[in-house]
């Protein structure tokens, strides 16, 4: 017995010493520095100000080193932008933006957010700059956008045009926005002026030699390596950066990430839209079928979410909601069918308007409008029919079933008792005046709650 306890004894020791030994490992892992790495493609939106604000807390959280922004965009939605520059200026830790992979670019919104980083880099055969802001919540016509793209159509001084103002307004608060930027980091300001005043775009070997950015590397080992002994400016003063041994970590897109990236897309809000529209209509041509009205509502609840990053022009969603208005009316409305030939055109129209508003980088597919337009109002047209035929088919249901119908009465009948056999079943009747014996061949008048008032039928 005594054995047996030494060799639990020894056993137990031997294995809490090999706990000793591993135990020590970690302390090694926490020495170690830890560099995130997030991804960051496509169009500048509110699920990018989302990705990026989770990696900085993960990385905070983590105790990383920093945090690598490898970055391909050709610009998007300058409220996502302003809010993703402060989360950068703020960051406890250093944000490496890297326009990646090689052949990637830096537009417009993208240019901002480089120039708020703490170290800028690029890959070989990149290019940065294109940063002119654009108005495109209230879409546009042609002649906006031919000023949009003339210098001279921007006096020195304030005018009387209001949309001629606001273009200087967006101008003078961008040129500032980016110089003072630049100005934080100490980089280029003329490269940063001119990207918004003159749209001038640059390649990675021009942006190294004129100040724009520190670094071209051609992977993140190499960026790391370049990076060694820099001294960045923090929020909480300079910090000279050490990586000359780091282990570099992916962050990879959760599943709520997904599906909120997949939101913001121009095409999905328009689709998201218009099936809600088509669900809500379907709900009130057929009360209580319950499914429409319900995922009609959630469809339009996350379109109307994704249309913050749509081009959104309020007179065509004006139109869609008036061709919604039209399939409705008709219904209750003799048109002869021009609502739903209103509808429809106003439908298609709308959707015109809002696909031509605004730029290429939160825009809607033309053809995606007008095949859908199309589709859902030839749908509706279709659903406004059925209805319309439902509505002048004779009711078959509660006292039409029974009044002017033919029975056999089962008893004598007066005006006060008697009963009668209607259509098989055994009803409760009487007359109106007279007594009518039983077997006589009896007519239903009408009904008085659960008494059929009757009249005999004589023979010819």
């Amino acid at each position: 017995m005594r054995i047996i306890l030494k060799s639990f004894y020894a056993t137990f020791f031997l294995f809490g010493f090999i706990l000793y030994l591993t135990a020590e490992e970690p302390k090694d892992l926490e020495t170690s520095k830890i560099v995130y790495k997030l991804n960051l493609e496509g169009a500048i939106t509110p699920s990018s100000l989302d990705l990026l604000s989770e990696a900085i807390d993960k990385a905070e959280e983590a105790n990383a080193y920093a945090l690598i922004v490898a970055m391909d965009t050709p610009g998007g939605l300058m409220t996502s932008m302003d809010k993703m520059i402060r989360k950068i200026l703020s960051s406890p830790i250093p944000i490496i933006t890297y326009v990646s992979p090689k052949g990637a670019a830096c537009g417009s919104a993208g240019v901002y957010i480089l120039y708020a980083s703490h170290i800028a880099a690029m890959s070989p055969a990149t290019n940065i700059g294109s940063a002119t802001p654009v108005q495109i919540s209230q879409g546009g016509t042609k002649d906006e956008k031919k000023n949009q793209n003339s210098d001279t159509s921007i006096p020195d001084k304030a005018g009387v045009d209001d949309e001629i103002n606001l273009k200087r307004k967006l101008i003078n608060h961008a040129v500032a926005q980016i110089k003072s930027l630049a100005a934080y980091h100490n980089r280029d300001p003329l490269f940063a002026e001119k990207s918004i005043t003159h749209a001038e775009n640059i390649t990675a070997s021009d942006a190294k030699s004129r100040g724009v950015i520190e670094i071209i590397a051609e992977d993140d080992n190499d960026l790391m390596k370049q990076i060694n002994g820099r001294t960045v400016r923090m929020v909480t003063g300079t910090l000279k950066l050490e990586t000359e041994s780091v282990k570099i970590i992916s962050l990879e897109n959760d599943f709520r990430q997904n599906i909120l990236k997949f939101l913001t897309d121009p095409n999905i809000a328009y689709l998201l839209m218009m099936i809600g529209t088509l669900g809500i209509l379907a709900e009130v041509q057929y009360p209580g079928a319950v499914f429409p009205g319900v995922a009609g509502a959630i469809c339009l609840i996350l379109g109307l979410y994704s249309m913050q990053s749509l081009s959104l022009s309020y007179a065509g969603f004006g139109l869609i909601l008036v061709g919604l208005l039209c399939f409705i009316l008709e219904i209750s409305v003799i048109s002869y069918g021009m609502l739903s030939i209103a509808g429809i055109i106003s439908l298609l129209i709308g959707s015109i308007m809002i696909s031509d508003s605004g730029d290429s980088i939160s825009k809607l597919s033309m053809n995606l409008a007008i095949s859908t337009s199309l589709t859902i109002g030839a749908i509706s047209a279709f659903l406004v029919y059925k209805s319309t035929q439902m509505m002048k088919q004779p009711t078959h249901s509660g006292d039409s079933l029974l009044i002017g119908k033919e029975g056999i009465s089962e008893t004598e009948i007066n005006s006060t008792s008697g009963h009668i056999t209607v259509q098989g079943e055994l009803w409760s009747a009487k007359t109106q005046s007279g007594i009518i014996g039983k077997g006589s061949r009896l007519r239903v008048l009408k009904r008085e709650g659960l008494v059929l008032i009757v009249e005999q039928i004589l023979s010819t």
